[in-house]
């Protein structure tokens, strides 16, 4: 296989702040004290993932990574704030916890919009339902439905607990390696932010 046929499983993404990142681990510390059957995310590879791109060619990354930084050259560094929990799924039966975020100024939905169409472009696989900005922090397990009411009633507590600010400075193309001690993630190129907002 020549080196631009390899396969890479690769995400867009934005980095968040140190600061959130330890809010978010002692959160994980905490819910993980309740015993449901959840495999938290480790949270140095917790990110705010833009678009979820699966296997792409090594040759793709180049050219991909031109468009990423021609999208970024028309908007300006932004914040967003990380605040309360919730799931993915049914209340009985979770299949992702989350941190929520928010950006009143709608900077983070159209920045997403433009990444998501330079990918579309491409041909790349692009995510069928709506863009709901958030923070993976952990995926449910198979057979622990009789632990996760607790867990949901720890996360419904939490609704409105902020977990601090991030600024966003570049969006990343990030590749993803399954390892057995879980997912390493590494940056592949950073398209920085320096055009002035749309928003």
């Amino acid at each position: 296989m020549e080196n631009g046929e390899q396969l890479i499983r690769a995400f867009i993404a934005i980095e968040i702040s140190p600061e959130v990142r330890a809010a978010l681990a002692a959160e994980q510390a905490r819910l993980k004290q309740l015993g449901a059957r959840v495999a938290w995310a480790a949270p140095e590879s917790i990110h705010l993932t833009l678009l979820f791109l699966g296997d792409i060619f090594a040759a793709q990354v180049a050219p991909l990574s031109a468009a990423l930084d021609a999208v970024t050259a028309q908007h300006e560094p932004f914040n967003f704030a990380v605040t309360g929990l919730g799931w993915f799924g049914s209340p009985r039966s979770p299949r992702v916890v989350w941190a929520g975020v928010t950006d009143a100024k709608g900077r983070l939905a159209a920045l997403q919009h433009e990444v998501e169409a330079q990918a579309r472009a491409r041909a790349l696989r692009t995510e069928a339902r709506p863009f709901h900005p958030h923070l993976t922090l952990g995926r449910a397990r198979p057979g622990g439905h009789a632990t996760l009411p607790a867990l949901t009633a720890a996360l419904r507590q939490a609704n409105d607990t902020a977990y601090g600010r991030c600024a966003a400075g570049a969006v990343l193309l990030m590749q993803s390696r399954l390892e057995p001690a879980g997912a390493r993630h590494m940056v592949l190129h950073a398209a920085t932010l320096k055009g002035s907002s749309h928003g």
